[in-house]
C-alpha cells in the first residue's frame, strides 16, 4: 500500500464522516435549501433539469479536456483539504468546535482552507468561526501542511458552498454496492458545483464512473440543474510496481472525471500515467506535470 495512495483513499473516507459533523444540527437559513434539518431524501425522479450554460464551454479537444481535469484535480484538493482538517480537528490543534457547526473547504487564491463556521439569516450567511489553511510545504513538494490562520476569507463563498453540500447531503447517492459516494462542492464563476465521487476500498482497488452533478446557485439555496444520467461504475486496480499505468477509459474522447482523479493519484507513485479513450492518448509524465496527447 503506498503512502499517496493510503492518503487519497482516508480523505475519501473521512469526508463521509466529516460531512455527517458538517451539519449536524441544521442551521436555520429561512430557506428550504438550507433551513429545517435535512431530511433523507432521493434525487429528483422527474427527468433532469438541463444543466445552464454559464461559461463559455471549449470547443477544443484540448480545453474539453483542461476543463474536465481541473474539476479532477479540485476533488482531490477538496478531499485533502478535508481530510487534513478533519485530523487537525481530532489532534485538538483546531479548540473546540460546536457540533452545529457546518465545515467546508474552499479554495481562495489557489489555497485550499477548511473552515468551520455558523450558517445565519443574514448576509454574509455565514459567521466563520475557525480556519485551516493548507499553507506551509508538506513531505513532498505537491503537498501541504496546515495551520490555523485567522486571514480574511470569502464568508460569501464558504457559506454557498456549506449550502450546496446540504443538497449535496439529502439526495440519494449514485452507486449499485460497487463503493461508496461522497458529495464535494466546488465554486466556480457563477454556481456552485455538487459532484459526486466515490471511495476506494484500498489502493489496489478504485471505483471509476457513477460521478454525477448537481448545479446550485452560487449562494448554495437554488438547485439549477443536475446530470441526466451517470457514467457506468466499474472497478480498476492500481499497480504498485512498474514505469507506466494505463487506464483504459470508458469514453470516446473526454476521460470521466473519476477517471482522471484516478490518474492523478497513480501519478504520484508511477513516472508515467496514460488514460486512453477511443479517440485520444492522453500522457501525464510526473518529471513535466503536463499532459500531452495523441490521436489514435
Amino acid at each position: 500500500m503506498t503512502s499517496a495512495a493510503r492518503r487519497f483513499v482516508e480523505a475519501l473516507a473521512l469526508s463521509v464522516a466529516c460531512a455527517a459533523l458538517s451539519v449536524l444540527p441544521a442551521q436555520a437559513t429561512g430557506s428550504a435549501a438550507g433551513g429545517a434539518k435535512p431530511k433523507t431524501a432521493t434525487a429528483p425522479k422527474l427527468p433532469a433539469q438541463k444543466l445552464p450554460d454559464f461559461t463559455k464551454v471549449p470547443t477544443t479537444f484540448e480545453g474539453l479536456f483542461a476543463e474536465r481535469e481541473s474539476r479532477a484535480v479540485d476533488v482531490i484538493g477538496y478531499l485533502r483539504c478535508l481530510e487534513a482538517t478533519v485530523n487537525a480537528l481530532r489532534a485538538g490543534a483546531l479548540g473546540g468546535v460546536e457540533r452545529g457547526w457546518s465545515l467546508t473547504c474552499i479554495k481562495q487564491k489557489n489555497e485550499w482552507r477548511g473552515i468551520f463556521g455558523e450558517l445565519t439569516d443574514t448576509p454574509p450567511g455565514m459567521q466563520v468561526k475557525v480556519q485551516f489553511a493548507l499553507r506551509n510545504p508538506g513531505p513532498t513538494p505537491d503537498s501541504r501542511s496546515g495551520m490555523v490562520v485567522r486571514d480574511p476569507v470569502d464568508t460569501v463563498l464558504a457559506s454557498g458552498t456549506a449550502r450546496a453540500l446540504l443538497r449535496g447531503l439529502a439526495a440519494t447517492a449514485p452507486g449499485n454496492g460497487l463503493g461508496q459516494f461522497v458529495p464535494v462542492t466546488l465554486a466556480q464563476k457563477n454556481f456552485t458545483e455538487v459532484w459526486f465521487v466515490p471511495s476506494a476500498n484500498s489502493p489496489e482497488r478504485a471505483v471509476v464512473g457513477g460521478d454525477s452533478l448537481i448545479q446550485m446557485s452560487s449562494d448554495g439555496m437554488r438547485e439549477l440543474g443536475h446530470a441526466s444520467s451517470t457514467p457506468k461504475m466499474r472497478v480498476v486496480s492500481i499497480p504498485v510496481g512498474g514505469s507506466t499505468y494505463t487506464l483504459e477509459s470508458s469514453e470516446v474522447r473526454i476521460p470521466l472525471l473519476t477517471e482522471l482523479m484516478l490518474a492523478r493519484l497513480a501519478i504520484d507513485v508511477l513516472p508515467e500515467v496514460r488514460v486512453r479513450t477511443r479517440e485520444y492518448d492522453a500522457i501525464l509524465t510526473r518529471s513535466t506535470k503536463k499532459w500531452t496527447f495523441v490521436k489514435r
